[in-house]
């Protein structure tokens, strides 16, 4: 079955991702384990798991490795959030999965409504104080 990666939240620069991971939330272990093997890679420089957000930081040299080998690692491991991908009335056999840009974007779409919310309820508040 293909599985459709949505992650609650990705930020993303060039030699910079941070991840949120369910999986690494409240698990030491998890994180130990996921910076171990990340840190083996060629090209990710840097790797901290935080147990307490579950959020994962990578810097990697994006000359070395792209972004988009990072998250394919990073779904690998199974810090990734999966669902089943939606079906289209296609048989079964013919599920197209989402490319990365599709699935970085609805991300970054996410991030920026849940952004732009919060601002506007601060100042909400600020202006009601």
């Amino acid at each position: 079955m293909i599985m459709k990666v949505t992650p609650s939240y990705i930020h993303a620069l060039d030699g910079r991702l941070r991840i949120k991971a369910p999986t690494v939330k409240g698990s030491p272990a998890r994180g130990l384990e996921v910076e171990s093997r990340l840190r083996q890679v060629d090209g990710i420089d840097h790797v901290t798991a935080n147990p307490t957000t579950g959020n994962i930081l990578i810097l990697y040299t994006s000359c070395r490795i792209a972004q988009h080998e990072v998250l394919d690692i990073l779904r690998t491991l199974g810090c990734l959030q999966e669902q089943p991908a939606a079906k289209t009335g296609a048989s079964d056999s013919v599920e197209t999965r989402p490319s990365f840009s599709e699935s970085l974007g609805e991300a970054l779409t996410e991030s920026l409504v849940r952004s732009t919310v919060e601002l506007a309820l601060q100042r909400l508040i600020s202006a009601l104080i």
